[in-house]
């Protein structure tokens, strides 16, 4: 779904993007910033300052729950964002990279979409929630660009796996379709990081695939290699807006 572009505007001189997320979101934007900060400055705003606000362990439904607040949200405004020169007004954006952490009930894997019980009605109703959270936590913000999981497809852990990283993102699609803002702030698409095994032959729509050697040992998490693919199609995506780009 494409809600077009956002407008965001600096706040004396600053530009904050957020990263919030789980562990793969905390390896693919520390990566992100080393670039913004080194290989790809000369790309991109001298206005623009990127935090790592993501944490390991802690997908969507930790972030709408409250009693996680002091080590999510208590912590990036309080410690983080002040940490990297900025204040919490000066955000702007937010780059959410948003999954589901429990994708099984009864230790089964929930049924697929179309199922009421399914992961996919489970995101969507997580993502309403999230949408008002962030709001709520950034008063300045402007805009909250989203990816869903990478490809799971190499993975022998069931919950982590397909078709649940694939229905996440059709999830995520719907859920923008219906939601281009909220509260007066733009939500879209950040880059599509879902591809196939490259094995396959196939690719997503930027030309990428996932190969084994993008993945640590659990199959699960990017390596070093997947965490740089992750890190480009990030800073690719945001070099279609003027609030990014030099």
């Amino acid at each position: 779904m494409d809600n077009g572009a956002p407008t965001v505007t600096s706040v004396d001189g600053r530009i904050g993007v957020v990263c919030v997320g789980m562990s793969n979101s905390r390896l693919e934007c520390r990566e992100f910033l080393d670039g913004v900060e080194g290989p790809w400055s000369a790309q991109v705003r001298d206005e623009v300052v990127v935090v790592n606000c993501a944490r390991g362990g802690h997908a969507i439904e930790k972030w709408i729950d409250p009693a996680f607040d002091a080590d999510l949200w208590d912590r990036c405004r309080d410690v983080l964002i002040p940490a990297a020169g900025l204040r919490p007004d000066q955000v702007r954006v937010v780059y959410h990279k948003a999954a589901n952490q429990f994708t099984t009930s009864g230790g089964s894997v929930k049924p697929p979409y179309p199922d009421p019980g399914s992961d996919y009605h489970a995101f969507i109703a997580n993502l309403d929630r999230f949408a008002e959270r962030v709001v709520d936590a950034f008063p300045s913000l402007q805009a909250v660009y989203t990816s869903s999981r990478i490809y799971g497809g190499f993975t022998t852990n069931a919950g982590r796996g397909e078709p649940l990283s694939y229905e996440e993102g059709h999830a995520l699609n719907t859920w923008l379709a219906d939601h281009p803002a909220v509260r007066g702030v733009w939500f879209g698409w950040g880059p599509y990081l879902w591809a196939p095994a490259c094995e396959t032959g196939g690719t997503n729509g930027s030309g990428r695939c996932w190969e084994l050697d993008d993945y640590q040992a659990d199959r699960v998490h990017p390596s070093a290699a997947g965490q740089q693919k992750a890190a480009l199609m990030i800073h690719e995506r945001f070099l279609r807006e003027a609030w990014y780009r030099r």
